[in-house]
């Protein structure tokens, strides 16, 4: 192989020598050398030119990545990574490699542009543009695969309100500096990617799929009246296009993997919605699995991770906004005391007020404290469990046990209700306070009312959505869209987030001539009955 020094027409004596130059003085000094700053280093010149410019070039995606790549050559001396005497290093080749196997993980090799050629260099030998160039492009697409690995290519906030996800990006900067610093820069690539269980089984259910629709087809033939025709049969073509589908309901749940937290704790609560599923975590190890209940599809669970850091035993309920209005309103307008009736109660500024006093036609009823208290008919029963939110949602008891039994148990009004919460209080709080079960059945028989106990250790909280998963023992399990996000994940990974409509609920202003309609859409005397409260919750 020719070397660009040997075979370059254009380049003079001193292009070869700057180009070796500051590599080695990079590696003895911390701080760039002046010299590389002269009109003799036209490769640096060249290459602080192109980081100057407004875009950087057509490389350079974003004023973001500019900046990084500025300060990441500017500590270097301004020496090239990628591009070497030989021409592109060994280093940039197996990166050059490693990209174009992205769809081996979920991505596009498409939205990676590199040099063209990882061996031969023939194309690298007039100028110190061209040497230039080689360079950000590859630079620039490492930091778009550290982007996509990492869950960058949507924001999952513009999907869906439901959906409360930060990927867990990386400062452009400190990748270039960590796959220069590397000696296995391929495989730095590929630990950018989820490093949990879950996305590794999906990605290998991933790879055996997307393989699958072009052996069904060859293998496919069907026998006819008149022989075997040689084309795949209609069987084998339905195959290949269920198991494309499949294929790409993985992709999406892979997707979602990528917005996780890297490190989801030692131990950790786990809620699957569309599985209607809880686990407790420790060490990796699944410790305890319980049914839960989860939103309506039009009062959707969100989608977050946070910290549980109180058990409330036997809790009151606070009635959250939406109910005051659309459920407890259209009744007290027509004169029914729907609160008594339900032995709910209301307070203004913490003092305890009686509903017949109220004007509720001038009065906005958010501005009360409406709760249910303590009880045996208490709708989130002995116990609940806080990881504070924005969202305004737990998990809790609750006495309608029955609903459990259904395989959609999409009821609730946004919060979870867990099947055998007693056991769960067991294992929180034995961890997060080193209680007994004991120490939890007698809070539970003799403990005092609305009891708030603080966690000593915190334990995570991770709310998700998966409807493609794989179990311990290798078995595939998909579980049906209940909120549509798949169609919403898909969406942005097209580019078409904008397309998406998003409806915030507003209860606007509270006036007798606006909520009227919420009691007329339930029917004469919904609100105004004991039964309002079974209802809303299905009891």
């Amino acid at each position: 192989m020719l070397t660009i020094c040997r075979r370059a027409r254009l380049l003079s004596l001193s292009l070869c020598l700057a180009l070796l130059a500051p590599a080695a003085k990079a590696e003895t000094q911390s701080e760039p050398d002046k010299a590389t700053e002269s009109p003799a280093d036209p490769v640096a010149n060249e290459l602080r030119r192109r980081l100057g410019e407004t875009g950087a070039g057509a490389a350079v995606k974003s004023g973001n990545q500019r900046d990084a790549l500025s300060a990441f050559y500017a500590a270097r001396s301004n020496a090239l990574l990628w591009v070497g005497p030989e021409g592109l290093t060994t280093a940039a080749q197996r990166v050059i490699a490693e990209i174009r196997r992205a769809d081996e993980w979920g991505l596009d090799p498409a939205n990676f542009v590199v040099p063209e050629d990882g061996t031969r260099q023939r194309d690298l030998s007039f100028g110190a543009r061209e040497l230039v160039e080689t360079e950000l492009k590859l630079s620039v697409a490492v930091l778009e695969y550290a982007r996509h690995a990492r869950g960058g290519r949507i924001d999952p906030t513009q999907l869906s309100f439901s959906i409360d996800r930060t990927p867990p990006l990386l400062e452009p900067k400190r990748v270039l500096d960590e796959i220069a610093a590397s000696d296995q820069p391929d495989q730095y690539l590929r630990k950018l990617h989820p490093q949990h269980t879950g996305f590794e089984r999906l990605r290998q259910l991933y790879l055996t799929l997307r393989s699958a629709p072009s052996a069904a087809v060859a293998a496919g033939e069907e026998e006819s009246p008149a022989g075997r025709t040689g084309k795949p049969g209609k069987k084998a073509v339905a195959a290949a296009q269920s198991e494309g589908a499949l294929a790409q309901r993985v992709l999406l749940n892979m997707e979602q993997w990528r917005w996780m937290p890297e490190d989801l704790g030692e131990m950790f609560v786990w809620v699957n919605i569309p599985e209607f599923t809880l686990r407790v975590v420790h060490n990796g190890e699944v410790i305890h699995a319980e049914r839960v209940i989860t939103g309506k599809p039009e009062n959707q669970t969100p989608i977050f991770s946070d910290e549980m850091e109180t058990v409330v035993f036997h809790p009151s309920w606070g009635v959250p906004n939406s109910i005051k209005v659309k459920e407890l309103l259209p009744g007290l307008l027509r004169g029914s005391d729907t609160l008594t009736r339900n032995g709910l109660r209301a307070e203004y500024r913490g003092q305890r007020v009686e509903p017949s006093t109220i004007d509720w036609v001038s009065t906005d009823i958010r501005n009360l404290h409406i709760y249910q208290p303590p009880g045996a008919n208490n709708v989130l029963g002995v116990v609940k469990f806080l990881f504070p939110n924005k969202h305004d949602v737990y998990m809790h008891d609750t006495p309608t046990k029955n609903l459990f039994d259904a395989e959609v148990r999409a009821f609730s009004h946004g919060c979870m209700r867990v099947r055998n919460p007693l056991r769960l209080a067991e294992i929180v709080m034995a961890y997060g306070n080193g209680w007994s079960s004991e120490q939890v059945a007698q809070q539970i028989k003799s403990g005092r009312q609305n009891n708030s106990v603080e966690l000593a250790r915190h334990i995570p909280v991770h709310v998700t959505y998966f409807t493609a998963t794989v179990d311990e023992a290798g078995k595939a399990r998909y579980f049906r869209d209940i909120y549509g996000h798949e169609r919403r994940i898909q969406m942005g990974l097209e580019g078409k987030a904008h397309l998406i409509a998003k409806k915030r609920e507003d209860l606007g202003p509270v006036r007798a001539e606006i909520v009227s309609k919420y009691a007329n859409s339930y029917g004469f005397g919904w609100s105004d009955t004991p039964d309002w409260l079974r209802r809303v919750f299905n009891n």
